[in-house]
């Protein structure tokens, strides 16, 4: 596989440290507000990314942390709670977590090896800026506060293409006492009243957000690992800062191997914000669509592209979805109605090797959700017609094949439907059949209406008739 590395500006070939084991880290939410469907952008990313790569044979460890202590969590939690905020800040990040799991299951996310807060790792943090100091790349200031000191890093800039000079030129900091160069960041931050706080050689005070991330990623993952994401708007400063920090500290020109950002979501054109409000949040869109829909709606567009965020597309991506859900059903069913050897060859190959060429060519999800779509139409149109015309083992390696395709793209999660039920459907399948048979349309159709009352949608080839259940939210 050949991905895009935002640290070479190029498509490298994909390989890793340590032999068919995966290490990635991506950086997780700062949880004080509503999860938002540009931060679902970037987990599926990576979760379908994860999916592929264990496909082709990998382990995949994957680390999503969480910055659980910030100035927007404190600010919120004062909001809330008033004076009470410095007793009660934690509710503010708990409840956003979990927000985030529970989002994180309705899009079929897979949990990831760890998920390492701020908040529990401040010691190892301050072990970091003890030793950062002694190197003489950070500095105390006056206040207790610790910055790290730019100017001493070689070729800071590397990852966002930009230089120190035209950086202090265009700095949009606010002078900070202490700071010797208004691009110089906070290591750790000195206590202000009502604020939370951990001891430190220095002061009362938290950790600064761009030492949090390189810490605990090397703590989970070792020195190098395979592979660094998030959204493009952390390329700089965060994941620029980041490389500075491991520089510094380990002597390394690159902790990770490959960058991997992905691109902005808009909506009618703009980048989604809360100052344009214009902001769709994940609960919103869940409440509406299925995980499956989403995720098909994300896969429409290349990762590295901006991304136009609509219902329509959520309409058109749902109305796939149940075609994709029919012809697993209907061919499912189909299997035993298959003969003992073929007669007729299916041409379902070419699906398959143009859905991995098109992952294996920079992740090109959008031509990957072509082929799944088109073999599900191939089954629909063609195979279901002619499955007595071929044996059984190929119509199980087709259908173990599309199931495959489907997996890595994280869709069809909701295949298995209760034995029961099912039973009782196919009864009711039989028994309208032999209505038909007979010639008894009327009790027939009506058989067929009650089916559909109920979500079971059916579909006659001849004499067969295959059935595919309409999932609900």
């Amino acid at each position: 596989m050949r991905i895009y590395n935002t640290a070479t500006r190029g498509v490298e070939e994909f390989t890793t440290y340590v032999p068919r084991l995966a290490r990635g880290y991506v950086c997780g939410i700062t949880p004080y507000d509503h999860v938002h469907v540009g931060h679902g952008r970037v987990y599926v990313f990576f979760d379908m990314f994860r999916r592929y790569l264990e496909a082709v044979g990998y382990e995949v460890k994957l680390v999503i942390n969480f910055t659980d202590v910030d100035d927007k969590i404190i600010n919120r939690a004062r909001e809330e709670f008033g004076q009470e905020a410095y007793k009660r800040w934690k509710e503010v990040p708990e409840r956003y977590i979990a927000e985030f799991f529970e989002m994180s299951k309705r899009l079929y996310i897979k949990p990831a090896s760890a998920y390492p807060r701020v908040t529990e790792n401040v010691g190892d943090m301050v072990a970091w800026i003890s030793a950062l100091v002694e190197k003489g790349y950070a500095y105390v200031a006056p206040d207790g506060s610790v910055y790290f000191e730019v100017g001493k890093v070689p070729n800071y800039g590397v990852l966002s293409r930009q230089k120190i000079e035209e950086l202090i030129a265009g700095a949009r900091v606010e002078p900070e006492p202490g700071k010797r160069n208004p691009l110089d960041f906070a290591l750790w931050k000195s206590w202000s009243h009502g604020e939370p706080w951990w001891e430190s050689p220095w002061c009362p005070g938290r950790p600064g957000w761009h030492l949090e991330c390189v810490v605990m990623s090397t703590k989970h993952l070792g020195v190098p690992f395979d592979f660094h994401g998030g959204g493009a708007d952390l390329i700089f400063p965060h994941h620029e800062n980041e490389i500075a920090i491991a520089k510094a500290y380990f002597g390394v020109d690159n902790f990770a191997r490959y960058w991997i950002h992905v691109g902005y979501l808009t909506v009618r054109g703009e980048k989604m914000s809360k100052s344009l409000g214009n902001v769709i949040t994940l609960k919103e869109v869940l409440s509406r669509y299925s995980g499956e829909a989403l995720r098909l709606a994300y896969a429409m567009s290349h990762y590295r592209k901006p991304m136009e965020f609509s219902f329509e597309l959520l309409d058109q991506a749902e109305d796939m979805v149940k075609t994709l859900y029919t012809a697993y059903d209907e061919l499912s069913q189909a299997v035993a109605d298959a003969g003992e050897e073929d007669r007729e060859k299916l041409d379902y190959g070419r699906y398959v090797e143009a859905f991995y060429a098109a992952l294996e060519d920079d992740f090109s999800t959008p031509q990957a959700v072509q082929q799944l779509y088109g073999l599900a139409r191939y089954i629909i149109s063609t195979v279901l017609h002619r499955v007595d015309k071929v044996s059984r083992q190929t119509a199980l390696d087709l259908l173990t094949q599309y199931v495959k395709m489907a997996d890595v793209l994280g869709v069809l999660e909701r295949r298995e439907v209760p034995k029961e039920v099912d039973e009782v459907v196919k009864a009711l399948v039989e028994a309208r059949a032999r209505l038909r048979r007979e010639r008894q349309y009327q009790l027939a159709d009506y058989l067929r209406e009650r089916l559909a009352g109920i979500g079971v949608e059916l579909h006659d080839f001849g004499q067969r008739t295959y059935y595919t259940y309409k999932r609900r939210l």
